[in-house]
């Protein structure tokens, strides 16, 4: 039970002190005020230093129906910070000399992939990792990567309509093999191949956010590696790191601890896993991905561990010229599937149905925190709002950490 400390008359009374409260108290104090306002199921946070957890601390619950806490060791998806582990495989990759990062695509895999407006110009795996392949998500077609755990269990018709129309085409797909879905959108010929899954600039030429993409270089790994991509990450990452409770399918994760999400008007969402999981579906809980950034951000700082510091160090780099970004912003930029801005904040984030996750690492103040939601916040602003006053706090506890 959280402890108020007020009425100090009544504590001179019985011959107790005040006193201030800490940090700590503040922050939890505000996190669960924020947990019991109506939009979030439930959220976990950790706040860290290369050596100490600052904060850890679990709010609001992961499964709504039966009252089960959300806590630091509960499961769920967490999106796209996916990718920074597709980035460690191929660094992986590039240590033990598999591959380069200007390998040719094509000299890995056993199709062809050729951009069909630029057919000269050879996808590489530098390509691919800093998202400038060219390779673009065609969404509809990208959606029927989304496999449904129990499909025939599922309503569709019990949400708003946008979410029912959604549902309705999650229901009809069936899961197949990486290789499979990849020739099948990337090749001439294939079954879900159109050219319009790639952009009308060349390869090299554009930033353009890809998750296909990044299933691709992952698939290279699985190539290269002679074993499936998922058993690299396990061998190479997550063994290594002592990750518990951490793997890309929903058989690879305890049910028990596995938490539920939720749509924007908190009914339960189906479970779902992804053909491309590289891209986006690892399944963790905030324990163990602090430790993870915090082996990662180590060996940035120096400190050697799964892979060189200067293959980090390379990794999360800014790569990206301004004429790639198209924008002004230099400082928004993009490392080997590791976000960077302006050198001082590295991390990256994750958005999919019924999850948010952030996980970010500033280099100046030596602190990371990491946020898990298990609630859909993409087009939900009454979440969306809970979320950055979540944030906020966190980032005003690091800040004052910091000094």
């Amino acid at each position: 039970m959280k402890q108020l400390f007020i009425l100090a008359l009544l504590f001179i009374t019985v011959g107790h002190t005040s006193r201030a409260q800490s940090a700590e108290e503040k922050l939890d104090q505000k996190l669960d005020s924020i947990s019991k306002l109506d939009g979030l199921a439930g959220f976990g946070v950790s706040v860290f230093t290369l050596d100490t957890v600052l904060f850890q601390g679990g709010f609001g619950y992961a499964d709504l129906k039966n009252k089960k806490p959300y806590t630091v060791a509960t499961v769920q998806n967490i999106g796209s910070i996916s990718k920074t582990f597709t980035g460690i495989a191929l660094m992986k990759a590039v240590e033990m000399g598999k591959l380069s990062m200007d390998t040719r695509v094509n000299e890995i895999l056993p199709f062809k992939v050729v951009h069909p407006k630029h057919p000269e110009q050879q996808i590489t795996i530098r390509h691919l990792a800093t998202h400038t392949s060219g390779i673009i998500d065609l969404e509809q077609t990208y959606d029927m990567s989304y496999v449904l755990e129990n499909p025939n269990e599922v309503d569709a018709d019990e949400y708003n309509k946008e979410i029912t129309k959604y549902m309705h085409q999650l229901k009809q797909n069936t899961a197949m093999p990486l290789g499979a879905y990849l020739k099948a959108y990337l090749t001439k010929g294939g079954a879900l191949y159109n050219r319009k899954n790639f952009l009308k600039t060349a390869p090299g030429a554009r930033y353009e956010y890809s998750n296909i993409a990044t299933a691709l270089a992952a698939y290279c790994v699985e190539i290269v590696m002679e074993e499936p991509f998922h058993k690299v990450t396990q061998k190479y990452i997550f063994d290594e790191i002592g990750m518990s409770e951490t793997g890309w399918f929903l058989d690879s994760v305890s049910k028990e601890n596995h938490a539920q999400i939720y749509s924007d008007n908190l009914k339960v969402l189906p479970r779902y896993q992804l053909i491309t999981y590289p891209d986006g579906g690892l399944r963790t809980n905030v324990a163990s991905l602090t430790k993870y950034m915090q082996v990662m951000m180590g060996c940035y700082e120096g400190r050697e561990s799964i892979l060189p510091t200067a293959l980090c160090q390379q990794m999360m780099k800014a790569q990206l010229t301004q004429s790639q970004l198209g924008t002004e912003d230099i400082d928004d930029n993009y490392g080997f599937y590791w976000e960077n801005k302006g050198g001082a904040t590295i991390g990256h984030n994750g958005g999919d149905p019924g999850i948010l996750t952030l996980m970010y690492y500033n280099t100046e103040m030596k602190v990371g925190a990491i946020f898990f939601t298990n609630t859909n916040v993409i087009d939900n602003p009454k979440a969306a709002r809970l979320v950055q006053q979540s944030w906020n706090a966190i980032r005003a506890y690091r800040n004052k950490k910091a000094k």
